[in-house]
């Protein structure tokens, strides 16, 4: 069973006179992904080495959310990606009510071998400023195994 140890990348400068474990709670465990329009294959086939290979160009962090239901993408990214709209929906959060658009693509952990083909929200990850460009919900995480050591700031991922 592969497993990766989860990091802060692209969050350096932010975390840098904290200790792992408060880096932990301020930032978040990230990982990561790699965000496409299609499936490198059929999304029920394995992903295969070739696959592996010509995914890790692409990479973006994504923040591991056990609190999210579904994962999501970043809007801005989306765009850049041409994924398409297939939908909006409301989102109810700490700022309110608000129409978002769902894309259809997927998200790669190529060290992983998984994959989450589908319809993402788009959220407003870049203009928030939070350092990741996507969110990795239970939706995904439901077919890994997750290890949160909050007094050693250490998250392992595993599938």
């Amino acid at each position: 069973m592969p497993i990766v140890e989860c990091g802060y990348a692209g969050v350096a400068a932010q975390i840098a006179p904290l200790s792992p474990s408060d880096a932990l709670v301020r930032v978040g465990p990230l990982i990561a992904v790699v965000i496409s329009a299609h499936p490198t294959s059929s999304p029920t086939s394995p992903l295969t080495p070739a696959a592996q290979s010509a995914a890790q160009q692409t990479f973006v962090p994504a923040l591991i959310d056990t609190g999210a239901y579904a994962s999501a993408i970043d809007d801005a990214l989306a765009q850049q990606l041409q994924l398409p709209i297939v939908n909006q929906r409301v989102v109810v959060g700490v700022g309110g009510q608000v129409t978002l658009n769902e894309y259809l693509g997927q998200i790669l952990i190529p060290i992983l071998s998984t994959r989450q083909y589908g319809t993402f929200t788009g959220a407003h990850l870049a203009t928030a400023g939070v350092g990741y460009r996507a969110i990795l919900g239970r939706t995904l995480l439901r077919d890994c195994v997750l290890v949160y050591d909050g007094e050693s700031g250490s998250v392992k991922l595993a599938r």
